[in-house]
């Protein structure tokens, strides 16, 4: 697409935008109405992206001056963003994690369904957006997806005389134990597979998350209007699959099951896939590059996320952010046309190649990729998914007291699995 291509396009969008926030009573723009006006935005993503992004929109648009983006601190970007709400010095437009979307909801300005239709947005991005669908309007639009893989030691399998990554999760019963490798006091030299332990697995709570949404549990729902914990409902089956993906799960820290890889007293996942000496590591796939720059000679390859073998529905977890309009933005509407005009298939489409990660838009995924890499994250982030955490730091505690309950003996599956229900609502109902 040419620059006089993408500049027309801009425009378009910009008078379009405008014509149906008017129509659907947000205005708050002043000055011309063909102008944007001030728009500060805030976000996680890295400052000399966005400004790169930025730079080259303004060679298209003149207008686009007074939009400027803020990098905040992952760590503390939620609580930072509450504060400056209340102080009134927060942005007009920012970055919603879907981790975030229960906890800032009541924050936020719901886009019409008159200015951007249900099925336009269902049309335009993956399933994980839905999660910022509410019966008036969207939360927010789309912008990044960043799905769980897992990526495979070619040399250890290759070694171990097995030619390809599993596909399916019962196949990891097969070749944990030809892979795993003990020495003489039965401590563990070479892992198969980091799974059943919590401090020491990176992304443990999404790994977990996707073996119970795979299993056919959404984690929480709303029942009568109210979001509550599901992780405790059966669904039909004789088992709870939060049961079945926890048993699963743990069964790899049994030191008396055959398939036993993984203990606490081993590096963090990622540092011994990194070294070598671990043949499966599920990660997210902005994890490549920092792979890569620790260990450039470790001969791997990524696949996405194994299934369950008897399921119709391929899912892997994937983390998304979304850009949304706080109720105490200054200019509603330039926010509004920001965030459309960010997340159109131009701009989607050069920011994901600068992240390294798969787009979100329905549109671009359908384009065949280049790279090897590249083709799994977008099979993966055509089937991401995830559930709405009241808060990501406590889900974190319960999904890993409820893992610790059954591996240390304290608490039955069973019980484990009601604990964690009952903590989840009570979270839920503080929020």
């Amino acid at each position: 697409m040419t620059s006089f291509q993408i500049g027309i396009i801009a425009v378009f969008v910009i008078f379009a935008v405008i014509g149906v926030l008017a129509f659907s009573g947000i205005g708050g723009i002043g000055g011309n109405d063909n102008e944007i006006g001030k728009v500060q935005i805030w976000g996680t993503v890295p400052q000399e992206l966005m400004d790169a992004m930025f730079n080259d929109i303004n060679i298209e648009i003149d207008n686009f001056v007074g939009v400027n983006y803020t990098e905040k601190d992952k760590n503390t970007y939620n609580n930072e963003f509450v504060e400056a709400l209340a102080s009134g010095t927060g942005p007009d437009l920012f970055l919603l994690p879907h981790d975030g979307i229960v906890r800032h909801k009541d924050k936020i300005i719901e886009l019409s369904y008159k200015s951007f239709s249900e099925r336009e947005f269902k049309n335009t991005f993956i399933e994980e957006g839905e999660l910022y669908l509410t019966e008036m309007g969207i939360l927010g639009l789309p912008f990044i997806i960043d799905p769980l893989v897992m990526y495979w030691n070619r040399d250890i399998f290759q070694t171990a005389g097995i030619a390809n990554s599993p596909q399916y999760w019962d196949e990891l019963f097969v070749l944990s134990p030809k892979i795993t490798q003990r020495d003489l006091a039965s401590n563990i030299t070479r892992s198969f597979v980091a799974l059943g332990e919590f401090d020491n697995i990176e992304n443990a709570k999404e790994i977990l998350s996707a073996f119970i949404i795979q299993s056919g549990n959404p984690i929480v729902a709303f029942v009568d209007g109210e979001l509550k914990s599901v992780i405790k409902e059966k669904f039909g089956f004789a088992t709870s699959p939060a049961e079945s993906a926890v048993r699963f799960y743990t069964e790899f820290s049994n030191p008396v099951k055959s398939v036993y890889s993984w203990n606490r007293s081993l590096s963090n996942s990622k540092q011994l896939f990194a070294s070598g000496d671990l043949a499966i590591y599920f990660g997210f796939a902005s994890e490549l590059s920092s792979i890569i720059r620790t260990n450039p000679n470790l001969n791997f390859d990524v696949s996405l996320l194994p299934q369950l073998r008897d399921s119709n529905r391929r899912v892997t977890y994937g983390e998304m952010s979304a850009f949304a309009v706080p109720r105490a933005s200054r200019n509603p509407t330039g926010a509004f046309i920001v965030g459309i005009m960010l997340t159109d298939i131009v701009n989607i489409s050069a920011f994901s190649s600068a992240m390294g990660l798969p787009p979100v838009r329905r549109d671009l995924l359908s384009r065949e990729p280049s790279g090897a890499f590249t083709s799994v994250f977008y099979d993966s982030a055509l089937v991401s998914n995830a559930w709405l955490e009241p808060d990501s730091v406590e889900a974190d505690d319960i999904f890993q007291n409820m893992v610790e309950s059954v591996t240390s003996g304290r608490a039955r599956l069973g019980e484990a699995i009601d604990m964690a229900d009952e903590e989840l609502n009570l979270l839920l109902r503080s929020r």
